[in-house]
């Protein structure tokens, strides 16, 4: 009974877990679609996707009491995290590989914790200060990794400039949330937002073409990634985003093993990156207690 009570407790922080493990499973099938087609291209199917699924379960939801100022929200908030954040995301999945980006995006759990207490008033805990700092201290050491080749530390410049647009993107998402409480409708509202962002792009870049072998393996990551960002979404609405994004942050755990298990051809797991991982989820641990 205590073990139920227990869990019941914690409800946002095991969302935000089971999301980050599932966040860098659709990276690896992301990487592998890179052999066949482009981090836009993936961008825009697994947006597309998300979508798609979304606004399904939006249907089975209905009916919603609509506020027109959280739609507003919604909309940029997807535009900038679904749309402009993803791109850069994907896009450092493909120049450092979905470990050491995924570890330098971990950051975004200190932008996001800094602006909430800043901008809306969170209170950050000692224990929570102590392991958003741990966090960073990861990302470091895959940063001191990547200063011995000077493409390495340019790339990561993708994924830290995309944690900073995450941490803005959840906090937005969070202040919506508050006078429409529906994770599902704001994702899928954020997500419609970040398509027409994209194919805004997209027709300043000419045709928009796709290799068919990519097609299974952006399908593959898109649905992954659907689940996870629904229980991203139900973390952030049911918790502090000073709490629950530093945990959703832990995805470097998960990204290194997936990365050690399922792309040896494609990315090196050195010493370094372990490392940096190791610390990410000994910060994740020291919020999880708290």
């Amino acid at each position: 009974m205590a073990v139920v009570e227990l869990l019941q407790s914690k409800t946002a922080e095991i969302a935000a877990i089971i999301s980050a493990a599932l966040f860098p499973l659709g990276l690896v099938f992301l990487k592998k679609g890179y052999d066949h087609s482009s981090p836009f291209h993936g961008t825009v199917i697994v947006t597309a996707i998300n979508a798609v699924f979304l606004w399904l379960l939006v249907l089975m939801t209905l009916p919603i009491k609509l506020t027109p100022s959280a739609i507003m929200l919604f909309i940029l908030a997807g535009s900038i995290g679904h749309g402009i954040a993803r791109y850069l995301q994907f896009t450092g999945v493909h120049r450092v590989g979905p470990a050491r980006n995924t570890i330098a995006l971990a950051s975004s759990g200190l932008f996001g914790a800094v602006i909430a207490i800043l901008f809306r008033g969170e209170h950050w805990t000692l224990p929570v200060f102590i392991g958003t700092i741990a966090i960073i201290a990861g990302v470091w050491v895959v940063a001191y990794e990547s200063k011995k080749t000077k493409s390495g530390a340019v790339n990561l410049l993708y994924p830290l400039t995309a944690a900073l647009l995450y941490g803005i993107t959840t906090n937005i998402y969070k202040v919506g949330l508050e006078q429409l409480p529906n994770a599902i409708f704001a994702a899928a509202v954020g997500l419609t937002a970040a398509m027409v962002t994209l194919m805004a792009f997209a027709k300043t870049k000419g045709t928009f073409s796709l290799n068919k072998k990519s097609w299974p393996l952006f399908l593959t990551a898109g649905l992954i990634n659907t689940v996870g960002l629904v229980l991203n979404f139900e973390a952030v609405k049911r918790g502090n985003v000073s709490v629950v994004f530093p945990l959703i942050s832990s995805q470097p755990l998960f990204a290194t093993l997936y990365g050690y298990l399922f792309l040896k051809q494609h990315e090196k797991i050195t010493l370094h990156v372990v490392l940096g991982a190791i610390v990410v989820v000994a910060g994740i641990a020291i919020i999880a207690a708290a």
